[in-house]
């Protein structure tokens, strides 16, 4: 009777967790900026579009500075949010960020550059993307 009793009460507190860990769901417009922490310095105005199945996640990212249309791929490991993007016009992006809530993700950012007027060059970034 007492091991019955303890597996009700284990998966009654366990069961709320359950479902929201499942229906996470990135898919769709989020707006977003990356922020250098030693200058204080951001590139605001992103828009990444997500679409997201199982755990796979897509998308593309649309930068406003030099204008450029970002494609990203990943992982969403329970709450944490792995993309990376092919070099596109000189720029690769690797984000790693971690979900806060529904409409919430904050993390990093590295943009590599390989570019002929700057060589290379790599920037670590705050990130921060809302709905």
């Amino acid at each position: 009777m007492r091991s019955w009793f303890r597996l009700l009460c284990l998966s009654l507190l366990l069961s709320p967790a359950l479902p929201a860990a499942r229906g996470l769901d990135l898919s769709g417009a989020w707006t977003g900026s990356f922020t250098l922490p030693a200058t204080g310095l951001a590139l605001k105005g992103l828009v990444i579009n997500l679409q997201q199945a199982g755990r796979e996640v897509k998308g593309t990212m649309l930068m406003p500075s030099p204008r450029a249309e970002v494609p990203l791929s990943g992982t969403l490991r329970g709450k944490t949010l792995i993309l990376a993007s092919p070099p596109t016009r000189g720029l690769t992006v690797a984000i790693a960020g971690r979900v806060q809530r529904a409409g919430r993700i904050t993390g990093t950012a590295t943009l590599d550059y390989d570019l002929p007027q700057q060589g290379r060059k790599r920037d670590r970034t705050v990130l921060e993307m809302t709905r």
